[in-house]
């Protein structure tokens, strides 16, 4: 049978109260009824002390045991009178010699037994019982051994258990009574306090469900400042980013459908216009290029999306050495000379010294090609574009910056995303599928490196990124020995 966390949690509570509250009344009944025992037990030992202490007075002063004996019951009578106690003085056998008034539960011709006698001592023997039967019922007892001319007597006192009786079953009402009113205050109490524990976590299951099919509209509403809040916002959180990433797959998604439905339409109709004769024969080769370019665009939109999927899921391996950067970003430059030249765009920092980085050199040269591809994409014919590497000890940054129309501001944000295109590159990019930044950024993160842009609309667009710093090839020691007698000519 399910049980929700709000009546396991209540009952768990629920349990734990009452536990508590029978066992501190128990442990407070215990103490109550051992104090209250302690006190009857002080003042039986009050009582039968002062019976000792007149009986062996009266042993001195009188001159028979019949006058003895008869003073003494009439003293005891006075003190169970005065106490309620009873008390009583038996020879050494045991057989009663005189007692107070009015004592009960006692066989006048019965002996104490023997082995009370024995344990009896003149510094007193208590006992919580029936001593050894002798009592009908259960007594607090004191015993006392006194003697006088060769002679041993047996002086005993008890108090009754009724009152003790009477005490206890009046603490346990008392007890009772206080337990059902602290329940019965606790149990609205607690109610409430787990539903207002519990309502926040149904929030939180409900708002679960939801986002597990796929509605993550509904917020939690956090009013908690403790683990609930942070798990509220927690799951805030998770379904903005559940959120994002659902937007980004149905982007995604749409975006491929685009990119390999404008291709695909364009190879479809000029093969079927060739295969139906609508193109004549003479137009064939030109068309046909023109359907190898786009299936040539199919293959890299494929080859970049299946390199984007292993850079992010790791199943690139690097192979990292530390090689010169600068002269990788000279190499990679040369690679645009011909559209360099022909937008009449100038080259800066190419030659500022040399830098080493450590990292997987085929991905670093993509790195720089792509976005070295994109600023001679979209700079200004006759602008300039800039290379800077500034070493900053663990890292080193390298900052391509091209003049031109610049990003704009709402544009900066989105640049990483796959397949965004601004509206001014989709003018000039006719061939780009809108993947490389996000590969070049997937390349760095791999690095654990950073990328940031910076843009300002109408002069410029500049990109920074990070590699871990290399260190330079040790010298040979030929160069060594030419370095030394270079320094040591004059």
């Amino acid at each position: 049978m399910h049980k929700s966390i709000f009546t396991q949690f209540f009952y768990l509570c629920f349990s734990i109260l009452l536990s508590a509250v029978i066992i501190i009344s128990c442990i407070h009944v215990f103490m109550s009824v051992e104090t209250y025992r302690r006190d009857r037990k002080n003042e039986l030992v009050r009582y039968t002390e002062e019976a000792v202490q007149y009986t062996e007075i009266k042993m001195i002063t009188c001159d028979s045991n019949d006058e003895i004996f008869q003073l003494c019951s009439d003293y005891y009578s006075i003190l169970h009178a005065n106490t309620g106690a009873d008390l009583f003085i038996t020879d050494e056998n045991g057989m009663l010699c005189a007692s107070s008034e009015g004592i009960i539960g006692i066989d006048k011709n019965e002996p104490v037994p023997a082995n009370i006698l024995m344990r009896t001592t003149s510094d007193g023997t208590y006992e919580f019982g029936t001593l050894s039967g002798y009592y009908s019922e259960t007594f607090l007892s004191m015993s006392y051994k006194i003697s006088y001319n060769g002679n041993v007597y047996y002086l005993f006192g008890r108090l009754a258990t009724d009152s003790m009786r009477k005490y206890l079953l009046d603490l346990t009402i008392s007890f009772l009574v206080a337990s059902v009113l602290i329940i019965s205050a606790a149990y609205p109490l607690l109610y409430h306090s787990i539903m207002r524990f519990v309502k926040p976590l149904r929030e939180m299951t409900m708002a679960a469900q939801r986002f597990g099919e796929g509605d993550f509209s509904s917020k939690i509403s956090v009013t908690e400042h403790n683990e609930l809040g942070y798990l509220g916002n927690s799951l805030n959180e998770m379904a903005g980013s559940l959120e994002a990433i659902e937007e980004d797959r149905k982007s995604f998604v749409s975006n491929v459908s685009h990119e390999l439905k404008t291709p695909m339409t364009t190879i479809g109709g000029f093969v079927d216009g060739i295969l139906d004769g609508t193109i004549p024969k003479s137009e064939h080769k030109y068309y046909l290029r023109i359907v190898s370019e786009e299936v040539d665009r199919l293959a890299r939109l494929v080859r970049s999306m299946l390199n984007i999927s292993k850079y992010e899921s790791g199943e690139i391996e690097l192979q990292t050495e530390s090689f010169e950067l600068s002269a990788l970003i000279f190499k990679t430059a040369l690679l645009f000379e011909k559209r360099i030249n022909d937008k009449n765009v100038e080259i800066e920092g190419l030659g500022s010294g040399r830098f080493y980085i450590n990292a997987d050199i085929d991905l670093a040269q993509q790195v720089i090609y792509n976005l070295t591809e994109n600023a001679v994409k979209f700079v200004n014919t006759g602008g300039t574009i800039s290379f800077d590497i500034e070493d900053k000890g663990e890292f080193t940054a390298v900052r391509i910056r091209n003049t031109g129309e610049g990003l704009k501001q709402h544009e900066i944000s989105k640049v990483f995303e796959r397949f965004y295109k601004t509206d001014e590159s989709r003018g000039k990019d006719k061939t780009g599928v809108g993947l490389g930044l996000s590969i070049v950024r997937s390349i760095i993160k791999l690095h654990n490196g950073t990328i940031l842009v910076r843009s300002k609309p109408d002069e410029y667009t500049e990109f920074e990124f990070t590699f871990p710093t290399g260190s330079p090839p040790p010298k040979r020691k030929d160069e060594e020995q030419q370095g030394g007698t270079e320094t040591s000519s004059p």
